[in-house]
């Protein structure tokens, strides 16, 4: 049953990090959709966020900042959240560049797939231009956390739903990401 979904932030807090005690913080937060209909394995959104003292609040902000999907989902899906260490503007800089040599690569298998036998000549320029560009690493990942989500709403409801977030590697609780899902 497919039903369309509109999944919004609420909001964000961090308990026992050491980033929590910075003022002020620039993280970049992604949420996942794991396999949310037929043929679409994972959709994925990124935002750049400004926590106060582990805490971030969106029911303030424009709805298109609040915005991260609007689709069908068939039945059941998975939210997959990752936070960021705080970002200056270098980390957010090495962000772009890996993001850049993603779509590069993919661009080089298209060309590749589509020029059978003149793919690699084709594609060789592409490929070089993706390593030059991503060399430097993606920023730490301090946060994350996995929900299983089959509860969806009607068609004029509205659920909640609060994704906790671990540290990785240790499995301890440090937070949580509160979703707005209407449906």
């Amino acid at each position: 049953m497919k039903t369309t979904v509109e999944i919004t932030l609420k909001s964000l807090s961090i308990t026992s990090l050491p980033e929590r005690r910075l003022p002020i913080s620039r993280n970049l937060l992604t949420v996942e959709l794991i396999w949310p209909k037929a043929g679409a394995a994972r959709k994925s959104a990124s935002r750049q966020i400004v926590m106060k003292k582990g805490k971030a609040d969106f029911t303030e902000e424009p709805w298109a900042k609040r915005i991260l999907f609007r689709d069908d989902i068939d039945g059941h899906t998975a939210f997959v959240v990752s936070l960021a260490e705080p970002v200056t503007l270098q980390k957010l800089r090495r962000l772009m560049q890996l993001t850049a040599k993603a779509a590069l690569k993919e661009g080089a298998d298209m060309i590749d797939a589509a020029l059978v036998s003149y793919g690699d000549i084709a594609a060789a320029p592409v490929d070089a231009l993706a390593t030059m560009v991503a060399e430097k690493e993606a920023p730490r990942i301090i946060a994350q956390g996995v929900f299983d989500y089959s509860d969806l709403p009607g068609a004029g409801e509205t659920r909640e739903v609060t994704v906790p977030l671990e540290r990785p590697k240790l499995g301890k609780s440090i937070g949580s990401l509160v979703l707005v899902v209407q449906g």
